[in-house]
């Protein structure tokens, strides 16, 4: 019996854990950057989603979220879901046209 109900506490701890966290990289265009909350707004398609960057947060492609345009494409790993911290923020390149 212990172990049966060792093994179903196990398995609601773990569910909670992993509940709605994004196991994928969230990708999408910079809408803008709230530099009073530290807050950066992206676009996917319709949807705008909100994500903190703190100071552990590394930036690649770029130093500062306030030189980011509008409209680049930027990807965010690790996006903390007790209080959605990306731990990692890069920024994508654009596919060049061939003239």
């Amino acid at each position: 019996m212990k172990i049966i109900t060792t093994s179903l506490l196990s398995l609601f701890f773990a569910a909670s854990i992993f509940a709605g966290c994004p196991s994928k990289a969230i990708n999408g265009k910079v809408v803008g950057f709230d530099s009073e909350s530290k807050t950066l707004t992206i676009a996917q398609g319709k949807k705008e989603k909100k994500i903190k960057v703190g100071s552990k947060t590394e930036m690649v492609g770029f130093d500062c979220p306030t030189k980011l345009d509008e409209n680049a494409r930027v990807s965010i790993e690790g996006c903390n879901c007790s209080n959605k911290t990306a731990a990692k923020v890069s920024l994508k390149k654009g596919k060049k046209k061939a003239s």
